[in-house]
């Protein structure tokens, strides 16, 4: 399969995303076990996951299991102390960031935008806090997103057999994604209509019949690949990965009494989620993640002799830029056929979507985290086509650096650094959500 690719083809920018991702991940680990007691949420996963090493009774049951499995095998690993509960999530942040450019890449074949979208995911705030704390969070970006890189991959597989593996991975990968955390479940579903939305497009209207659609194998967005097998792909093996690993639960020596089989438990999940209802100081909808208007202190205290803080909250920038950007997308890939800027556009659109309708009463902005890499990716488009591309090229790098420069201020309070004074926290939150 030889896929014609879209003018303006470059060079892959592999080694840059590799740098890229090596400063962020070397920002993450450091000093990533200097504040040694347990942060925000940590206090919940870190015993989790002791239990899991213990082979014993199992908490937490409202959430899937591999996230704290994860969690486990890290500690395991590197000791029950700060570093070994914190490295994995190191690992796993250096994962999303890598695989979100490589997944561009293979959409787009744009340089800029890959690199661009790099830069603005290792600056936009979320990402590095996440990579520095023990939560489940971090596991299900990092498997969710290597899963879209592969089901991108197959783009440009040059055999069938090389995209049928690809696809497969990313159904494996985005199975796993979502038994680290259910915040993952659009992916594959996205990925589904994505490619059947595809598929229709790329059949000549008098083959668009239903039974032709599902059955053809001489048409984008992957050749020699049908619909229906797509489908078992990014359909049927991501849910049974997903309700495999459930399984595990049957090794623990005094497994939850509710305990039956994968399926069964799932209500009970369910009915966990539904019954959190008390009010939480940083609680937070939807709206309120896209404005950027609500954030969350995981730490403000005295540490080491020194006020410390960490902060969950967006890059003010890139954040509010990246709104125009998505509709900017969908505007593109609608009146000019850009796949690469639509496809980011209406993968934000449907990991809120999950959010917008979720019958969970208690959200927060950390579950702002997997549409935030489609905003950031949308963004990186807009600058591409709309900077880059044009006469106001100049323009495009001082962008990134005003991003770059809002990261370096706001560093003190990403990493839990030493602050002046108990009130610091005022050089931060500009506005009285971020307090």
């Amino acid at each position: 399969m030889n896929r014609s690719r879209p003018r303006g083809e470059n060079r892959d920018p592999i080694g840059a995303a590799i740098a890229i991702t090596a400063v962020f991940g070397a920002l993450a680990a450091w000093q990533v076990a200097h504040i040694a007691a347990p942060i925000f949420d940590e206090i919940h996963y870190l015993p989790a996951a002791r239990d899991w090493i213990a082979g014993d009774t199992l908490r937490n049951a409202e959430h899937p299991l591999l996230g704290k499995q994860l969690l486990a095998l890290f500690m395991a690993a590197f000791g029950d102390d700060a570093f070994g509960w914190r490295i994995g999530s190191v690992l796993f942040g250096m994962i999303t960031l890598f695989s979100a450019m490589r997944a561009v890449w293979h959409v787009s074949h744009r340089a800029f935008a890959t690199l661009a979208t790099g830069v603005l995911i290792a600056t936009d705030f979320t990402l590095l806090v996440q990579a520095r704390i023990a939560m489940l969070d971090i596991y299900m970006l990092g498997l969710g997103a290597a899963g879209v890189w592969a089901c991108a991959a197959a783009l440009d597989a040059g055999r069938v057999g090389a995209a049928r593996v690809r696809l497969a991975a990313g159904g494996v990968l985005m199975g796993l994604a979502v038994a680290a955390k259910w915040n993952a479940a659009p992916l594959p579903a996205f990925a589904g209509l994505a490619f059947a939305w595809a598929r229709w497009r790329a059949l000549p209207r008098d083959r668009r019949g239903a039974l032709r659609v599902l059955t053809a194998r001489d048409a984008g967005p992957v050749r020699g690949v049908s619909l229906t097998e797509a489908g078992w792909w990014l359909g049927v093996v991501p849910v049974a990965v997903y309700l495999l690993h459930f399984m595990t639960i049957a090794l623990l020596s005094d497994p939850p009494p509710q305990w039956h089989d994968p399926v069964s438990w799932q209500a009970h999940m369910l009915s966990l989620q539904q019954g959190v209802t008390t009010p939480h100081t940083y609680m937070s909808r939807w709206w309120q993640w896209a404005a950027n208007t609500r954030a969350i202190w995981y730490f403000y205290e005295v540490y080491a002799g020194a006020q410390r803080g960490i902060l969950l909250v967006g890059n003010p920038l890139t954040m509010l830029a990246a709104l125009p950007a998505l509709a900017y997308g969908l505007y593109c890939g609608a009146r000019h056929g850009r796949r690469d800027m639509a496809l980011a556009s209406w993968g934000w659109i449907a990991a809120m979507a999950m959010w917008i309708a979720a019958p969970k009463p208690v959200q927060f902005y950390y579950h702002y985290l997997l549409p935030s890499l489609f905003a950031m990716a949308a963004l990186a488009f807009m600058i591409d086509r709309a900077v880059w591309e044009t006469r106001f090229r100049v323009w495009a790098i001082p962008f990134l650096a005003a991003s770059l420069s809002l990261f370096i201020w706001f560093l003190p309070v990403l990493t839990g650094q030493a602050l002046a004074g108990r009130d610091s926290f005022l050089d931060y939150a500009w506005i009285e959500g971020w307090r």
